[in-house]
């Protein structure tokens, strides 16, 4: 496969009035994939850049999110979880989304995280054309399979990471590249991940009533399925999103033979379903899998404290925890 690479190695100081990505300490790659721009960001450690470390290689959530949210001076969000937890031994590398722009002020999005047509609330053509998991796994596998020829590369390690929608982008690489050293799938669903995800969501806050929403949602999967390529939907996610993202993963994970992270919350809707599966790895006798299910936290390692909607974050401790187990594994 034919694609054209420009590499910039330029550091300047974090906060500046020009907006380009090495002005917030990255490294910017772009890949042009059938005539289609793929933009990579890479962090690393000031002054590490051409240092030889493992890769961490990080597969965004479902939201339509630039990869540096701006307020005209300095970043005020942060896109990726891994990000200033990870540098010291890690190339951190994180891909944007199709039909999303690299870099936004936050005036421009919707609450600070959707990028839309604030006008008519809707996403761009490309990216409702692309958000999908063939997308998505076809894509980062050509960008990993790049990455690792560059001498900064320990390629004796070579970690791939995916939260939540990202952690099956990121199990589909590890299962189609012989690359990947280790997977870490947090707060994924091995159990046809997304459409379940949805409904385990509603059914966590009923009460004394069912909620009519539940049932919408099998609505929906019935229309899903009877027409899986449809990409446009105004009013909820497309068919082939759904679709896409809403296969049996459990059968995928099991064919691994590297050694895989499961992470979860045990207030996320998720935990049901890795508790399954980690019930079926024992009965399999399956003993690369390793489960850290964090008490009381919910889908982004979160929890309200005090009887408010504040959520104290514990993201540091979890993501601590993910680089001692890689250390001994």
């Amino acid at each position: 496969m034919k694609y054209i690479l420009h590499f910039f190695v330029l550091w300047l100081p974090f906060y500046i009035n020009a907006q380009t990505p090495q002005n917030f300490g990255f490294r910017h790659q772009q890949y042009v994939f059938e005539n289609d721009t793929v933009h990579v960001l890479i962090k690393s450690k000031k002054g590490d850049e051409n240092k030889k470390k493992p890769l961490l290689f990080y597969n965004q959530g479902s939201k339509a999110v630039p990869l540096i949210i701006h307020n005209g001076t300095q970043r005020v969000a942060y896109s990726c979880m891994l990000e200033g937890f990870v540098e010291e031994n890690y190339h951190l590398v994180i891909v944007n989304k199709p039909g999303v722009p690299l870099m936004a002020h936050k005036d421009s999005l919707l609450g600070r995280e959707y990028f839309k047509n604030k006008e008519e609330y809707l996403h761009t053509e490309k990216y409702l054309k692309n958000n999908n998991l063939t997308y998505y796994t076809k894509t980062n596998l050509r960008v990993l399979d790049s990455l690792i020829k560059f001498p900064w590369v320990d390629k004796t390690k070579v970690v791939v990471a995916g939260h939540s929608q990202g952690s099956s982008v990121a199990l589909n690489i590890c299962a189609n590249s012989s690359i990947p050293t280790h997977l870490i799938y947090s707060s994924g669903l091995p159990y046809y991940s997304t459409i379940m995800s949805l409904i385990n969501r509603r059914r966590m806050k009923e009460t004394s009533k069912s909620d009519p929403k539940i049932h919408k949602y099998f609505k929906d999967w019935q229309e899903v399925v009877q027409d899986t390529t449809n990409y446009y939907n105004p009013n909820r996610d497309s068919n082939k999103m759904l679709f896409s993202f809403s296969k049996l993963e459990n059968e995928t994970l099991l064919k691994l033979k590297i050694p895989v992270l499961i992470s979860y919350g045990t207030k996320d809707e998720s935990y049901p379903f890795n508790d399954m599966f980690h019930v079926e790895t024992i009965k399999k006798g399956r003993t690369n899998f390793t489960f850290f299910d964090y008490f009381g936290l919910g889908h982004s390692y979160e929890v309200k404290v005090d009887n408010k909607e504040m959520k104290k974050d514990y993201l540091k401790t979890v993501v601590d925890d993910w680089l001692q187990w890689i250390k001994e594994n």
